[in-house]
């Protein structure tokens, strides 16, 4: 074979190699090898005292996780959500985990037990993943609005959810321009207005979510205020416990669905995308809520 039939050769191999990647991609196949993702969550599971004593079982297809078994608590089920839904690879978890602990009824009625504080505190710094039930576009909404909301994971105080999962909330629209036509570009600011618990509201002051973009296409949306750290997603969890077995968060815009789109001169936010907000005053709710 001759240098030049080497080098044809040499380069239609090359070719296949960077383009099996894609061809897997446009299969429909998971980015990341499904066994590679389950043996990941896997092995974050087990890094976990308390969560590693759990019931777990993992599966994956096509980057969707399953998972089945039991946990002791609604904490240690949120975190479970949280080590799956951030693993590279993973695009969305189906969530069949049983709660089977009554612990924490068990404590509150056991004699000498002390009587439950009148209210709860969310410190300052904690992270709330709320998941946006409206839209948001920059070229028709205006600064003031409010859009409605969920938390997405529960947020602890100590041992105790204190704001629970699917909880109502607002996201408040900060600042929205859109891109001139020669200089400038599309810009979108947004922060945590309110949860309810249980019916009563309360207001919230929060770090900003901004999006800056431009005619050009597309952008990842970030947030600012502050970023998530490992437990920081579910909050308040100083003391360690079975509370500290939150673990997984991992950057203030993570989550499957936080994209902001900037299309022409405008910024748009879909509904369902998740946002991370970083308290920036500790939150006082009622234990009663």
């Amino acid at each position: 074979m001759n240098l030049r039939m080497r080098l044809a050769v040499a380069l239609i191999a090359s070719a296949l190699l960077i383009a099996a990647p894609f061809a897997r991609a446009q299969g429909g196949q998971s980015a990341v090898d499904d066994r590679t993702i389950v043996n990941n969550i896997n092995a974050k599971l087990f890094e976990d005292s308390a969560l590693k004593t759990q019931d777990i079982r993992v599966s994956c297809q096509n980057g969707v996780v399953t998972l089945h078994g039991s946990v002791a608590t609604e904490l240690q089920k949120a975190a479970v959500d949280r080590i799956a839904s951030t693993e590279p690879g993973v695009q969305k978890v189906v969530d069949s985990l049983a709660i089977t602990s009554t612990e924490s009824a068990a404590v509150a009625k056991a004699p000498g037990t002390p009587s439950k504080p009148a209210s709860l505190t969310v410190p300052a710094g904690t992270v709330v993943t709320v998941r946006l039930i409206d839209s948001i576009d920059s070229s028709r909404n205006q600064p003031g609005q409010e859009f409605d909301a969920t938390v997405d994971m529960p947020v602890a105080s100590g041992d105790r959810v204190v704001i629970p999962k699917d909880s109502a909330a607002k996201v408040r629209l900060i600042q929205a321009k859109n891109s001139g036509k020669m200089t400038g570009s599309a810009e979108l600011q947004l922060e945590l207005a309110s949860i309810t618990v249980n019916g009563t509201p309360y207001e919230v002051q929060s770090g900003y979510y901004e999006q800056h973009g431009s005619s050009r296409g597309k952008r990842t949306a970030i947030a600012t205020g502050g970023g998530a750290v490992l437990g920081g997603l579910i909050g308040g969890i100083a003391g360690g416990g079975k509370g500290a077995a939150i673990g997984a968060g991992a950057g203030a815009a993570t989550g499957a669905g936080v994209q902001a789109v900037t299309k022409g001169s405008s910024v748009k936010v879909p509904s369902e995308t998740k946002i991370d907000f970083t308290l920036k005053q500790s939150l006082t709710i009622s234990a009663g809520a």
